[in-house]
């Protein structure tokens, strides 16, 4: 692992990462908060009885914090959080293309185009399916397209806000598995120099721990030793998108009616996508480490 490498994965020498980290934390924060609290809201559970007693449990004052800093209800926050997607994801995506160009691995391009063809095309036929079952979009079960119809915009309004950002999120699917495969080689060298002997050194090594020891890798105390965040922008990212992208390819099985639609198998569903990814990952970089590995050994012969 060279100089430049080191000047990529890590945080305090790679503004473009921390600027990524933050920006993809918050988004995934708020939404995740937004989508929270919608469902409470959905549920019938009084939102403000909800933080009254967390205020009374924790004895921090949540609800005062958190009703003066965001709307007065949690559906005016939904609303605001569905005109806000496209500006969020576009400076996430500008920010990810200049990670991606930080990686200086070519591209395979049969993987990438098999992965970019998972990607969109379970985006585009999921869409495709829900508009020849749904023109009117009644049916649709997206949360943010359903705020802005029940919001009473115009179902023109909505298919427009609706295909920008799709079309949005699918370009930063795709940006993020071809950034993975663009950094694979620095991935890789990161692994390399800690000489892995074990499966457990190859997994510390591989999630950003080969500085660390076993019990700071598990249990880090100090922010010194937390393991690198440049290894998890992967590890995360990867499982999420081709997790997603299943139930995308799920979910317009549901509407041809191939499948019969439960919360609990979409749910089983996300999870085997996400939990088959993160294994295809590793596997992945074992074999690449390994590649590397039988390289040297044949240069230095």
């Amino acid at each position: 692992m060279d100089r430049s490498d080191d000047s990529v994965i890590y945080w305090n020498e790679n503004v473009t990462l921390r600027r990524f980290l933050a920006v993809s934390s918050l988004l995934l924060i708020w939404i995740g908060c937004d989508l929270v609290l919608h469902g409470l809201a959905h549920q019938g559970i009084d939102e403000f009885e909800f933080w009254r007693r967390i205020d009374t449990t924790t004895g921090i004052p949540f609800s005062r914090t958190i009703y003066e800093w965001l709307p007065a209800d949690s559906w005016r926050l939904h609303l605001y959080t569905a005109y806000s997607l496209p500006g969020l994801g576009l400076i996430a995506l500008v920010l990810l293309d200049r990670l991606i160009h930080q990686g200086k691995t070519g591209l395979p391009w049969g993987i990438t185009a098999c992965g970019g063809l998972f990607i969109v095309g379970g985006a585009v036929l999921d869409m495709a399916v829900t508009v020849a079952h749904s023109p009117n979009l009644e049916l649709e079960g997206n949360p943010y397209v359903r705020i802005l119809l029940d919001s009473q915009h115009s179902l023109a309004f909505v298919y427009v806000h609706a295909l920008f950002t799709q079309s949005l999120y699918i370009t930063l699917f795709c940006g993020i598995w071809i950034g993975f495969l663009r950094h694979r080689q620095i991935i890789v060298a990161t692994i390399s120099s800690a000489s892995p002997n074990s499966s457990l050194e190859f997994l510390k090594a591989a999630t950003g721990g080969a500085h660390l020891t076993v019990r700071q890798w598990l249990f880090p105390i100090r922010f010194s030793e937390a393991p690198l965040l440049y290894h998890y922008i992967w590890l995360i990212a990867i499982p999420v998108v081709f997790g997603i992208s299943l139930f995308r390819w799920y979910a317009a099985m549901e509407w041809i009616g191939l499948v019969e639609p439960t919360d609990t198998t979409r749910v089983c569903v996300i999870l085997h996508g996400v939990f088959s990814t993160l294994v295809l990952y590793l596997l992945s970089l074992w074999r690449l480490y390994r590649q590397s590995a039988e390289s040297i050994v044949e240069t230095s012969r």
